[in-house]
């Protein structure tokens, strides 16, 4: 009952602890004038270091992992066809010693196609889990997505009775969310980014028509 009260309470102090700085600072932030080119021109570049990114991990994943699968699909193979053999024994009769050695070998068959789906989870996995960390790496050295359509103001900007309170924690926690945004972003692949694209350029072209219409 005490972790679950926990859990529950827990998102409630975070989020007041986010909240609360948030409402006594002043908007840091000022939209820098973009349309869809710029947004699309963002987009294409996250797109080229994503496809680079899996490009690279393409290589080195099967480097390493690709051995491995390539001796259970062997496996695989051999005992598909040793059943093969049986089973074309069978036109003239089975013996019991045959018929145990089939049902043997489908059960390592089994065994072996439960094992291959295993590894190939557990590569994916692994290929997810180490494109996400150089997608951080890469949003962490400063390639970051909201920060390039916003221009952050500087504390001296600020006249002197709205200076903010919590100024470098808000600026630090739209960094921290803005990293993990695009190391998110750069980590789905090349084929996410280019249908937010997509999306973006459809949604843009139908508020564009019914302005027109409207008009």
């Amino acid at each position: 009952m005490k972790q679950k009260n926990l859990l529950f309470f827990l998102p409630i102090f975070f989020s007041i602890a986010i909240l609360w700085p948030a409402s006594l600072t002043p908007n840091l932030f000022i939209f820098k004038s973009f349309g869809f080119d710029e947004v699309a021109q963002l987009l294409t570049f996250l797109a080229l270091i994503a496809l680079f990114l899996e490009r690279a991990l393409e290589v080195f994943i099967n480097t390493w992992r690709r051995p491995r699968e390539e001796e259970i699909e062997n496996d695989i193979q051999s005992c598909e066809r040793i059943i093969a053999e049986l089973k074309t024994k069978a036109d003239s009769g089975v013996s019991a010693v045959e018929s145990a050695s089939e049902n043997s070998t489908k059960d390592e068959l089994g065994k072996l196609l439960l094992n291959r789906a295993k590894y190939k989870s557990q590569t994916r996995k692994v290929a997810l889990w180490t494109a996400l960390f150089i997608g951080l790496l890469i949003s962490g050295v400063g390639i970051r997505s909201l920060e390039t359509l916003i221009n952050l103001k500087e504390l001296k900007e600020f006249p002197p009775d709205q200076q903010p309170i919590f100024y470098a924690e808000q600026v630090c926690i739209f960094r921290v969310l803005d990293t993990l945004l695009t190391g998110g972003l750069i980590a789905g692949g090349s084929d996410g980014i280019h249908k937010i694209t997509q999306v973006l350029a459809v949604f843009l072209e139908e508020t564009r028509n019914k302005i027109q219409r409207q008009a």
